[in-house]
This record gives C-alpha cells, structure tokens and sequence, in this order.
C-alpha cells in the first residue's frame, strides 16, 4: 500500500509540474507583453485661453535627445520622459514636463501665456511713447493709477474712458501701426506698432 501511495503522489507531482511551468510560463508573458508594449505620446503646444481662444502653435520641442515640431506623436518605450518647450517671443514659456508614457496613448500641452504689455495713464502722459506688440496675442493693459478718470482716443478704439484705479485691455487684431493720445492733454501720443 506504501508502493500505491507514492506512485500516486508521484503521478500527481509529474502532472503538476507541467501544468505550474504553463502557467507560470503564460503569466510571464502576459506580464512581459504587457511591459515591454511601447506607448504613443502626443504633444501638443497652444496659446492660454486667458484674452482669446486659445490658438495652436508649432514649436520645436526637446524630448528623449529628438527635436520635433508640435503637434506630433511619438511611441517610444514605457518609461518617463521630459518634455522641454522651448521660449518664444511675445511668451512665457511653459515650465519643462515630465510625463510617464504608458502602454497606449499619453498627452502633454505646453500652454504659452501671452507677455502682456502695461500702459500707464495720468491725466497728462503714458509712461511710454513707442510700444511693440504681436496682433491677436499681445495684450495691452492700459492702467490708471489716479484718482480721477483719464480718457484716451485713437482712430481704432474711438473713446476709451478708464475709471480711478482702474485698467482697461485690449488684443489688436490686425498688425498696423495706431497712435492714443489722452484727450485734453499736449503730451506726445503714445505710437503702437502691432506685428
């Protein structure tokens, strides 16, 4: 009876031993499938929404040692990544990103906030003569720091009245180049070149 029982602890041991190895050779490779699939990451940049909808951009952006242009894919191995969006003029540059890129599709958005211009206004002069600035990005804040209303007049604005302690803005829409002066005032008007 001894004999029996260890022909069939045997015969149980030859049988599992086999059907361990499947399995465990069948969950290694889900496990091996599944780490060693690469991910597809998309990068995009665009402009904030913060004074117009937001607007794409194409940049030239710095990833795993490759410079592509967004937007674009790119599959690389699962891992994490730094992602560097390059300065722009007229910008303030979004910070670096790192993104872990999985099995499947990852994203990343750099958002560049446009550089906003301040005009100063008092009753009889700007604080600049001569501003720079780039048509539907740029925005202009004109600033009263007084305690009296200042009005300003252009041929593309008409009458612009700003409160005491108050500001106005304003994202020109086409490049030209405009003149503001203060109404009531001799000083020099202030000359905006938008690009």
């Amino acid at each position: 009876m001894k004999g029996r029982k260890r022909g069939v602890r045997f015969g149980t041991l030859v049988f599992l031993i086999p059907v361990v190895i499947v399995v465990g050779l069948a969950a290694y490779a889900v496990y091996d499938a599944t780490l060693s699939q690469d991910g597809t990451l998309t990068v995009r940049a665009q402009t904030s929404a913060t004074y117009y909808p937001a607007e794409y951009l194409n940049v030239a952006v710095s990833l795993a040692g490759k410079t592509e242009t967004t937007p674009f894919n790119i599959t690389l191995p699962q891992g994490t990544y730094t992602v560097t969006f390059p300065s722009q003029r007229w910008f303030i540059s979004p910070a670096s990103r790192t993104v872990n890129v999985t099995r499947g599709n990852s994203f990343v958005v750099g958002v560049y906030d446009p550089i906003p211009v301040t005009i100063s206004v008092n009753q009889t002069r700007f604080n600049a003569t001569a501003i720079s600035v780039l048509h539907k990005v740029t925005p202009v804040i004109w600033v009263n720091p007084t305690n009296e209303y200042d009005v300003i007049s252009s041929n593309l604005t008409g009458r612009i009245i700003i409160a005491p302690m108050q500001d106005y803005t304003y994202v020109f829409q086409e490049s030209g180049s405009y003149s503001f002066s203060i109404v009531g005032s001799a000083s020099p008007s202030l000359q905006i070149v938008s690009v």
